[in-house]
């Protein structure tokens, strides 16, 4: 086999009679190294968005819920927050309430969703770290004095047109009562209550454009529910600790009265579409790099017929077909091995250079959260590309050697 591998790696660098064959065969190689590099930086821009959204996401929605499985609301009582402290993964539990809610303030209107918390909220999301002006305050209670606070989305303050503080007018809230109460009168057919605007967050578009937070109590008193109900118990896990399992266990703790969702779970769709588009876009450029790739066969079999003598030679000394097989498909393997380790040098040190520098910009990222296209490079794309490339590599250089061993066997026979 050592004899095999020099002649291989000789046919790969020497001179062939034809200048034709080094151009194809440069060509090809240079083909399957932009390829292996496209594909690596391609993944790595979909890992740095997947990443981004994630993180947008994540900021919203905590680690694990539990909801209803029907109706919209359930007690939440000692016995239930006591059966879930016993998990010692889960960190924190905060209880929360939501309803869509008409709002008005000044002469606007707008159909938002209201989402009523309790003091643990902010430690199971981020979203109190997304005030980007104002505070976050749900409640303000001092000297006798209690205000409902409230929290707005940018772009639900945006359409409102609300001023943030003490000093400005309070959002007025619509909720329709959940018993009739005052005859035909439409006055009489909704609860109104004020809550004061005292912050607004920015996280992602959907949430910004509809959601208004405030203290759960509030949300109960619009309501008209008891102390203990909720329409979600969203819980934090300590760190390092795997959501799918404690959702499990959950799960079978709970029964089927309750669902138990991951932040996966509660964005299933997204997180597919996600999948799918990475997958598609890894189809459509092996799909380009395979008909890049099988030019090697072209050139192998050019380099076959060049090699005509040389093959003659080693067969008067005593080669059989599967030696001369096995120069041709290594000769091959050689170069694809080569043209993938090239191909990764190239896409790393560019990908490395956009992380370091943000080079190359987003189109239109003034309101953005971020300019520059993310990065990140995972060791797992390295593998599945290399895999894929070499096996499409290995393919395109079985067949004309496979070829050529068969020429000589048609050789001989005549011989």
């Amino acid at each position: 086999m050592r004899f095999v591998f020099r002649i291989a790696v000789r046919y790969i660098f020497s001179k062939k009679s034809t200048n034709a064959i080094n151009i194809i065969s440069a060509i090809t190689m240079l083909g399957i190294t932009i390829g292996t590099a496209a594909l690596i930086i391609i993944l790595s821009a979909f890992n740095g968005f997947g990443n981004l959204v994630i993180g947008l996401y994540g900021s919203f929605y905590p680690d694990i819920t539990v909801e209803p499985a029907s109706g919209k609301v359930f007690q939440a009582d000692e016995v239930l927050i006591g059966n879930l402290q016993q998990l010692e993964e889960i960190e924190f539990i905060a209880a929360s309430l939501e309803e869509n809610a008409m709002l008005a303030y000044n002469d606007q209107e707008h159909v938002a969703t209201i989402k009523g918390v309790d003091t643990v909220f902010y430690k199971v999301t981020a979203v109190d770290d997304s005030v980007f002006a104002g505070n976050y305050m749900l409640e303000y209670n001092e000297g006798g004095i209690h205000v409902d606070c409230a929290v707005l989305g940018s772009g639900l303050a945006a359409s409102l047109g609300v001023a943030l503080g003490f000093d400005y007018p309070a959002v007025q809230v619509f909720m329709p009562r959940r018993t009739s109460s005052g005859g035909l009168s439409p006055r009489n057919a909704f609860v109104r209550q004020t809550v004061q605007p005292i912050g607004a967050f920015r996280i992602q578009a959907d949430f910004d454009s509809r959601y208004l937070f405030t203290s759960i109590n509030f949300v109960r008193s619009l309501l008209d529910y008891s102390e203990n109900e909720v329409s979600a118990l969203e819980i934090g896990l300590k760190e390092s600790t795997k959501a799918e399992k404690v959702a499990a266990e959950l799960t079978e703790m709970l029964g089927p009265d309750y669902t138990v969702k991951t932040r996966n779970q509660q964005n299933d769709f997204l997180y597919k579409v996600m999948r799918n588009e990475r997958w598609v876009v890894f189809l459509i450029l092996t799909f380009i790099l395979i008909i890049a790739t099988f030019n090697m066969i072209g050139s192998i079999s050019m380099l076959v017929i060049d090699k005509r003598k040389d093959t003659g030679t080693l067969r008067a000394m005593g080669a059989n077909e599967s030696t001369i097989r096995n120069i041709f498909f290594i000769q091959g393997i050689f170069q694809t091995l080569i043209s993938i380790t090239t191909g990764f040098a190239v896409a790393t040190t560019l990908c490395l250079i956009q992380i370091q520098f943000g080079l190359i910009t987003i189109p239109g990222s003034g309101s953005f959260v971020i300019t520059a296209y993310p990065i990140v490079l995972q060791l797992s794309d390295y593998f599945y590309v290399g895999i894929t490339i070499f096996l499409i590599g290995g393919i395109a250089s079985w067949i004309p050697a496979h070829l050529a061993s068969r020429e000589i066997g048609m050789f001989r026979e005549v011989e």
